[in-house]
């Protein structure tokens, strides 16, 4: 039986696993972005604030948007940053074709859930739409055989929507890509 977003505590368990730095290189992800302590970072697909909880410890001077469309996570996530140390970091729920931006963020970073996204073509455009010029935006994604959205699949759909791209690292993490775009 597999794991549903209905069960964000078993959810916890794989994507906050300890073993994460492992299949992901999180580190590497991080170091790659360069995020300064004020910046304000909007982490769609939040899942379960994984990258939330990171990024809310860089950016000490700045503000984390944790942003997931399903409300099981939003609800865990809520509850994850609720304390006091956290004051910096706002959940929001967001809708599967909107990912409700708040107008002041820098960086979107976007983590295992680009292949999630059924009306991506729609679904950039909005991400466009609510957020300035030079917002910088990174997806993070699975690169292999299995991949729904291969690295050129998804920079195919990002240019086509109007983005430039800036990098494209396909070296840094064993199972995913990074890729960043303006």
């Amino acid at each position: 039986m597999g794991i549903s977003f209905a069960e964000p505590e078993r959810l916890k368990e794989i994507f906050d696993g300890e073993n994460r730095e492992e299949w992901q290189k999180t580190s590497h992800i991080i170091r790659s972005i360069g995020l300064k302590e004020d910046d304000t970072v909007a982490d769609l697909g939040a899942g379960t604030g994984y990258f939330s909880n990171i990024f809310s410890q860089i950016l000490c001077k700045g503000k984390v948007y944790s942003i997931d469309c399903e409300p099981n996570m939003v609800a865990y996530m809520r509850e994850r940053f609720s304390d006091e140390q956290f004051a910096h970091v706002q959940v929001i729920q967001s809708q599967p074709d909107n990912p409700c931006i708040p107008t002041d963020v820098n960086w979107v970073f976007v983590a295992n859930t680009y292949r999630f996204i059924h009306h991506r073509d729609a679904f950039l455009q909005k991400m466009r739409e609510q957020t300035n010029p030079g917002t910088t935006f990174v997806f993070v994604d699975f690169k292999g055989v299995n991949a729904r959205v291969s690295p050129q699949m998804a920079i195919d759909e990002v240019k086509n929507a109007g983005f430039e791209i800036l990098h494209l690292d396909t070296e840094g993490c064993p199972d995913h890509y990074i890729l960043t775009f303006i």
